[in-house]
């Protein structure tokens, strides 16, 4: 079996303690990193990974297979990192280019080095390398790594690593990833060639190629038209082992920073599937006459739909809403639900796309600040998504009372509340709770009555009405003429 070979080049070590630069502010009003080391990543800001974090640094629900050699579990920007380790081959013991490949994506924002590009997500990390740098594997332990990662739930595997001969055990464990939604990464190859490296040549793998800080393909990238994004690889900072920080150049750099990006899209939407995902990176802007994207996390997030979504204006001033528009992903095993809440209290499920009032309970609710909340989930994964607005109920409190027929009075309420008859010497009639509406009451109509509605909304007033029969004049003798 041909061995795959690690697509790494250059292993610069620093010492620990390099001097801390001042905390950089990626964004205004947004996310602060305080990372001593951060100054030194240019690629954060050239990913746009640094104006993303405003808006995720990750969900602990997603899932990245990280399948490469050991990473150093006990490195301090790893130590806390929610992850599990997996040794297919050989003892779990710390290596270079898996820590480092760790570091660039799980890197923990804790103000001791560097800052990984998506620190919040859930990794696993799989050694399949014969020992510490050994720089070869076999196709089948690989197989074997994205297998288990598959049955893990991961969402996301990255493989930097690859070889020139094409394998159909290998590639038929990534064919059945991707058909069960996983998203597969792999580098291109650092062989200078203008053809890629299996399995990364594989069209069900996102190629990755690297460039430089100055956003120039690298002199050592393989590239060919399968490679559909570029992400930096020369020159790049990350973990050593032994607390150590060390700078790498590879393809192998530049799989993780994808990852890494698409590990905060499926934050965002976890039921994108994986052709979707393509699509999503071929939407992206290139530059004029090149075959691939360079990779922008924050455009990648902008693009990305949200998988549920309310639309609504601030202030409503209508008891009969029909102008809010509550939409899912159009997915057929997704399932979602909409709940208009006051405070904590949950006042009433909505429809989706359909017109709805505020009446609930017997009553139309009253002025104040509403929440609209929605939740869309696939059994796995949930999602949230809500709307404030202001309610203004324009209805004024009231009661009326007429005759219907003789012996029964018709009694209308704009509130619901306590209704209470009285006769025309105060003798409490009739009593009784009542929903907004009409009701009947049976009665004297040749009787003056007192009607009042004390409404359950304590806000709101006591009102009054009176009921004064008809007054029927005596009719004038009849005489007759003789």
């Amino acid at each position: 079996m041909k061995k795959i070979a690690l697509l790494t080049a250059i292993a610069l070590l620093l010492p620990v303690g390099v001097d801390a630069a001042k905390p950089v502010i990626l964004k205004k009003h947004g996310y602060v990193v305080s990372e001593p080391q951060v100054t030194s990543q240019y690629y954060v800001k050239q990913i746009g990974t640094d104006l993303a974090w405003s808006k995720t640094r990750g969900a602990s629900d997603i899932v990245v297979a990280l399948i490469d050699s050991s990473a150093d579990r006990n490195h301090t920007d790893l130590k806390n990192v929610p992850r599990v380790v997996n040794s297919m081959k050989g003892p779990y013991t710390a290596d270079i280019h898996g820590t480092h490949t760790a570091g660039i994506m799980a890197g923990k924002h804790n103000r001791f080095g560097i800052a990984g590009l998506a620190p919040n997500v859930r990794y696993h990390f799989y050694n399949v390398f014969y020992g510490v740098n050994k720089d070869k594997t076999d196709s089948w332990t690989v197989a074997n790594a994205v297998d288990t990662a598959v049955e893990k739930g991961a969402n996301i595997i990255n493989l930097s690593l690859g070889g020139d001969d094409y394998d159909s055990r290998l590639a038929a464990s990534i064919k059945r990833a991707r058909a069960k939604g996983v998203i597969i990464v792999a580098s291109s190859g650092n062989d200078r060639k203008q053809t890629i490296n299996f399995p990364a040549n594989m069209k069900e793998v996102i190629a990755v190629g690297a460039i430089d800080s100055r956003h120039r393909l690298a002199s050592f990238s393989n590239m060919d038209d399968r490679v559909k994004i570029v992400a930096p690889g020369v020159n790049i900072l990350s973990l050593g082992v032994n607390n150590r920080f060390i700078y790498m150049d590879g393809t192998s750099m530049a799989a993780p920073m994808v990852t890494a990006s698409l590990a905060l899209v499926k934050s965002i939407n976890p039921y994108l599937t994986p052709g979707e995902i393509d699509q999503l990176i071929a939407k992206m802007p290139r530059a004029s006459g090149k075959s691939y994207t360079e990779l922008n996390t924050m455009k990648l997030l902008e693009a990305t739909a949200r998988p549920i979504h309310i639309s609504a204006p601030s202030v409503w001033k209508s008891r009969y809403v029909n102008d809010v528009k509550l939409s899912v992903m159009n997915h057929s095993n997704l399932k979602s639900s909409f709940t208009l809440y006051q405070g904590n209290k949950k006042i009433k499920t909505l429809t989706p796309n359909r017109s709805f009032t505020m009446y609930s309970s017997g009553d139309w609710l009253p002025s104040g600040q509403y929440r609209i909340v929605g939740q869309v989930t696939d059994g796995k994964h949930k999602r949230y998504t809500s709307r404030t607005i202001d309610y203004v109920n324009t209805l004024k409190t009231a009661v009326s009372v007429k005759v219907s027929e003789e012996g029964t009075f018709t009694i209308h309420t704009t509130r619901k509340g306590t209704v209470t008859v009285l006769d025309s010497n105060g003798k409490v009639l009739y009593e009784a709770l009542h929903i907004a509406g009409t009701f009947p009451v049976r009665g004297d109509t040749a009787e003056k009555l007192t009607v009042i509605l004390k409404p359950t909304d304590l806000r709101e007033k006591v009102v009054t009405t009176s009921y004064e029969p008809p007054i029927i004049e005596d009719e004038p003798p009849v005489t007759e003429t003789l």
